[in-house]
């Protein structure tokens, strides 16, 4: 323990337990509980389709949390990050007009008597300042222990943001009828990518070090300081060798680590355990266990609860050894269709008390009247076709970045504006889609199509990045072979906010060749013409894709400019009116003989002419609940 280590007052050690044998020792029963990414989904209600959500949102998972309590109630309660991001409601408490009360997933958290809270990466979505401030009136531990104001030589002498885990006593009934204290270490780890996905609010204000470096430092202080079982929220999925992104699925290599006893997963949005196979040998998603500890990660948005029951028994040295374990998902949904409609609502009225106010706030807000469409807005097929919801976006950010390069020599070049379809089912579900009718636009309808605090930002591109882009976009499709039926169209392992499309650009998508290999971007014009690969441009972009995409993200000219959703509200504004958006786009390359599937939400049947020239047929209901369809390339 180092004498500078501002956490080495924790309590020490506890005096080892009476010398038994595992085959002999009292047997004691210790349930971890957890949540994750819950994205301000609270109250169980959209605020984008002004509709209440069944099965989501933490509203609803009290439910599940109250009867895990009930069973256990030396339960310890968990959340892994992701908390301050994702909902109007968050959107509503960040942007200045919310004053005066604590932020609402704290006051949710503080309502329901969370033990431990990890900070994600979308915790640093709004900057520093604010999110200071949302954690103030917190009455439980924040955590992570890899953020830090500034590095010493090793993570015990980092000058840290928050602090890196947390130490809690509970008191366990054991077999013989004897209570035992045991103290549980909390360990919190965010991923290191904030500094590029925020690069605007955290640059020269935070330093980050690497999840394993961090954990395995911090972990044996732990046990220094007195843990006798170490759990980590590590905000980390659980990846395979052919993760797109394996720098953010490092859950496993987390759980390998000797002094970590138990994991809390999160980040990718997963379920685990699902009982799915896995090419990894160290995943297996029967038994619910990494590496060979028991590990849970719980969904996103209240979707699910994880729970880790424990046997433990204490041992000669004064610690405690684990028996048996079993890891679990319940699923909201699932629980909540065998619960009476009285307990439901019972279990979630302290949330619904406590967060009253806010949600009568933001219901205000989100049904401001801020323009009209004379055409519906939808995602249903945007992963297929190039649709007019994107094209909106697009445009909103195009308009934005010409304004804001007005007597700068960059404005006399092309400038295009990236866009990606947040909302296409996936590991959302499948009322996870955009399907704005034709009519009235409002405040909400914002955030319907663009939920994420992605500031707006330009670069100064080339031709070739932009190819290079667009190349490794396509990467979410599989390859598609001539002559067959049926072929899955999306690659469900890999994340659809990887997809980008350009409107402005025309081009086609060649689905028979391999991915991962050059050629399956085609025909790529500008105006009608190719576009050369020396060809210099302005695409308008947003933050985050200028931390994720490196090198091919171009030369930034505009950083950290207003959100995309001011942006967007702005241009609603500011036209009017919106309508149908014609001019050159994307598609697919045909196939002879070859069709696919894709799954939409049920609304997709009201859209199926942004894609008549695929085909569609609709072929029945997959078993989550999505439309299943049939294109034809």
């Amino acid at each position: 323990m180092t004498q500078d280590n501002p956490y080495a007052s924790r309590p020490q050690p506890l005096r080892p337990a009476k010398s038994t044998t595992p085959s002999t020792a009292p047997l004691h029963h210790l349930r971890l509980l957890a949540t994750t990414d819950l994205h301000s989904q609270l109250l169980s209600f959209d605020y984008a389709t002004n509709s209440p959500q069944f099965g989501m949102g933490l509203a609803q998972t009290a439910s599940l949390i109250a009867a895990a309590r009930a069973e256990s109630p030396a339960a310890i309660l968990l959340d892994n990050g992701d908390f301050l991001q994702g909902s109007a409601m968050a959107e509503f408490a960040a942007s200045g007009r919310r004053r005066r009360r604590a932020h609402p997933a704290v006051v949710a958290f503080n309502t329901l008597g969370y033990d431990a809270v990890a900070l994600g990466n979308h915790e640093f979505n709004y900057g520093l300042a604010r999110l200071r401030a949302a954690l103030t009136t917190a009455r439980f531990p924040l955590l992570s222990a890899n953020v830090a104001l500034t590095l010493g030589e090793t993570p015990p002498r980092d000058r840290l943001l928050v602090q890196p885990y947390a130490l809690i006593p509970r008191e366990l009934l054991g077999s013989d009828g004897r209570r035992r204290r045991i103290l549980v270490g909390v360990l919190g780890l965010t991923p290191p990518q904030i500094l590029n996905w925020d690069h605007g609010h955290l640059a020269g204000r935070l330093e980050v070090r690497p999840m394993l470096e961090a954990a395995q430092a911090w972990a044996r202080e732990m046990r220094q300081t007195g843990a006798q079982l170490v759990v980590c929220l590590a905000h980390s999925g659980i990846g395979t060798p052919t993760q797109d992104h394996p720098d953010e699925a490092l859950a496993t290599e987390i759980a390998a680590l000797p002094e970590i006893d138990v994991v809390i997963a999160g980040h990718s949005h997963q379920v685990f355990p699902n009982g799915q196979p896995s090419s990894d040998p160290r995943v297996d998603a029967q038994r619910g266990r990494l590496a060979g500890k028991p590990a849970v990660q719980p969904g996103h948005s209240g979707s699910h609860l994880g729970i880790v029951d424990l046997a433990l028994v204490p041992n000669a040295a004064g610690g405690w050894q684990v028996t048996a374990a079993q890891s679990r998902c319940q699923s909201t949904s699932e629980v909540l269709a065998g619960l009476p409609p009285t307990t439901i609502r019972q279990n979630a009225l302290p949330l619904r008390r406590a967060l009253e106010a806010d949600h009568r706030s933001v219901l205000g807000w989100t049904r401001l009247v801020i323009g009209h469409s004379r055409i519906a807005l939808s995602t249903q097929f945007a992963l297929a076709a190039d649709v007019q919801a994107m094209r909106l976006v697009a445009a909103a950010k195009r308009d934005h970045v010409a304004r804001m390069l007005q007597g700068r020599p960059e404005a006399d070049l092309p400038i295009l504006a990236s866009v990606t379809p947040f909302r296409v089912g996936g590991r959302g579900g499948p009322l996870n889609f955009t399907d704005i009718p034709a009519g009235v636009l409002s405040i909400r309808h914002v955030f319907d199509l663009y939920p994420f605090p992605n500031a707006i930002a330009a670069t100064l591109i080339t031709g070739a990045e932009i190819l290079s882009r667009l190349e490794l976009a396509t990467n979410l499709f599989h390859q598609v072979l001539p002559g067959q039926a049926d072929q899955p169209l999306i690659d469900a392992a890999l994340s659809s906010y990887g997809f980008e499309s350009i409107p402005g650009l025309s081009y086609q998508i060649d689905l028979s060749r391999p991915r991962g290999q050059p050629g399956r971007i085609r025909d790529l014009k500008l105006d009608g013409r190719p576009l050369s690969p020396r060809a210099r441009l302005v695409l308008a972009t947003n933050s985050y894709q200028i931390g994720r995409l490196g090198p091919l993200a171009g030369e930034t000219l505009l950083a950290a400019g207003p959100l995309v959703t001011t942006v967007l509200t702005d241009y609603l504004r500011a036209t009017g009116e919106v309508a149908a958006e014609t001019g050159p786009g994307w598609s697919f390359t045909p196939v002879p003989g070859a069709s696919v599937l894709l799954d939409a939400g049920a609304g997709a049947l009201d859209h199926q002419g942004e894609v008549k020239h695929l085909s569609p047929e609709a072929i029945g209901i997959s078993e989550e609940g999505f439309h299943r369809f049939r294109l034809r390339l």
